[in-house]
């Protein structure tokens, strides 16, 4: 069996046509029903992740590798391999290799979370005030994207990979800024671009957040002349993918030299319990071994895009929880080194009342001093009453239409366009770990000097990342 760690979603139907509101990175509540002792389940998998000593991998250990099993692929570059063998014996075998650290199962996991389906029945004047949702866009006032608009910073030169569940590359919002050349698909079976109205809308809403276009109608982006690039590193289908894929897609986008990579997907590890929580709360068991060289594998591809000089910015999580204090449990790969991960804000009654305040911590959002960097507009569904509001939400582009999501998922993005703004002032190219140090020297401090429980160094600001 496997055990759930249960929480609330909801996706909002408008109409058939035209906008949908959405909340497919909602989790609400975190409740662990366990009323009796179960017996966890392994991830499914059909390859094994090699992760050998050396950070590099050798001739040696790859023609071995080649003689155990069927090498799918190598990154010479970060010492993995992925092997497929129907030799029940493979990994006791190729851990005799003293060249071996590890042989891990490369797990499918579920890193964004089900979307399901509901049916219901002051900005300063900008180049955005044409764009015909314009007045919705309330995370584009409340980080002063207007004002650096209006200063002559909109993100051009800079190119932002969205590592996600595919790019509906067509839409109007979209299109200008699609670099169709250079996207690519690390799921086997299926091309980088959302090609059914019925996919994913994960990847294309946080591409519009980004860069949606300053094109006089639908939204428009934190970066609205910023190249966007489609990674598709998760199923279009079910959001699920291999370990692999996503450290393929990190060094994919280092070696083309993107500026920016936005990850808003994410899993969490439990060391103490050996345990993985995926983004729809499921619980399932892994081995020591496992946890341990995930971390690693994933580590070794963010520093090489680190190196090559891609800012890599990843969601926190939408599972409520005080990272502080629990050294079992690590984010991936929110939690790892050189990964500006991002929490999520939101106004209350939006819409509803005339409001200027849009930083309070949503009710879903993951924090921690230890796990918080900076803070962003994820919106929320929930006001403080219990009642709903779609409005507090975060609208963007999905595929053939526009939505309201919510989710620190929605949050990343709004970091990533600012980050680009940066680079794009910058001349297009800009050291990673100056990026994040003007992203977060300038972040606007919600609730006190220093590092923040909920907002990390503060929530995100354009105007003052592009004019301080």
């Amino acid at each position: 069996m496997k055990r759930k760690i249960y929480f609330a979603k909801v996706v909002l139907s408008l109409c058939t046509m035209g906008l949908i509101m959405i909340s497919c990175e909602k989790e609400e509540v975190i409740n662990e029903v366990e009323t009796a002792v179960v017996e966890l389940q392994e991830p499914p998998y059909n390859s094994y992740l090699v992760v050998t000593e050396s950070p590099t991998l050798s001739k040696s250990a790859e023609d071995f590798l080649a003689g155990s099993g069927n090498v799918l692929k190598s990154f010479p570059e970060l010492g993995i391999a992925v092997v497929s063998s129907n030799d029940v014996n493979f990994e006791k075998n190729a851990l005799k290799n003293k060249e071996i650290a590890s042989v891990v199962p490369n797990y499918i996991i579920k890193w964004i979370p089900t979307e399901e389906t509901v049916s219901i029945e002051a900005n300063p004047a900008s180049i955005g005030d044409d764009e015909t949702y314009f007045g919705y866009l309330w995370g584009m006032d409340a980080i002063n994207a207007p004002e650096a608009w209006n200063a002559g910073y909109k993100g051009s030169g800079a190119s932002v990979y969205v590592l996600d569940s595919g790019v509906y590359p067509y839409h109007s919002d979209l299109l200008p800024n699609m670099n169709f050349e250079d996207s690519r698909s690390f799921i086997e079976g299926e091309p980088w671009n959302v090609t059914s109205l019925e996919q994913s809308a994960h990847g294309t809403h946080v591409a519009g957040t980004i860069a949606a276009a300053d094109n006089s109608r639908g939204v428009i982006g934190v970066a609205p002349s910023a190249e966007i690039v489609a990674v598709k590193v998760l199923s279009g289908v079910d959001g699920r993918g291999p370990l692999e894929g996503i450290i393929e897609g990190i060094m994919y986008a280092g070696d083309m030299g993107a500026d920016v990579i936005n990850m808003s997907l994410g899993v969490t590890l439990n060391r103490r319990s050996l345990t993985l929580i995926d983004a729809d709360g499921d619980e399932f068991r892994i081995s020591a071994n496992w946890y341990n060289h995930a971390i690693i594998a994933q580590q070794r591809a963010v520093d090489y895009a680190y190196k090559k000089g891609s800012t890599i910015v990843a969601s926190a999580g939408n599972d409520p929880i005080n990272f502080d204090g629990l050294y079992s449990y690590v984010k991936i790969p929110g939690g790892l080194n050189n990964v500006i991960t991002v929490s999520a804000t939101s106004p209350n009654g939006f819409g509803l009342q005339e409001t200027t305040f849009f930083d309070f911590a949503t009710s879903y959002t993951t924090y921690g001093r230890s796990l918080i960097d900076i803070a962003g507009p994820g919106g929320d569904l929930y006001l403080a009453n219990g009642n709903q509001n779609y409005l507090d939400m975060v609208l963007s582009t999905i595929p053939g239409s526009w939505a309201w999501m919510a989710g620190t998922s929605m949050a990343a993005p709004h970091v990533s366009g600012v980050a680009a703004l940066i680079i794009g002032k910058n001349g297009g190219e800009m050291a990673p770990h100056e990026v994040e140090k003007q992203l977060l020297k300038t972040a606007d401090q919600i609730d006190g000097d220093g590092q923040s429980l909920y907002f990390g160094k503060g929530r995100v600001n354009a105007y003052r990342a592009v004019t301080e």
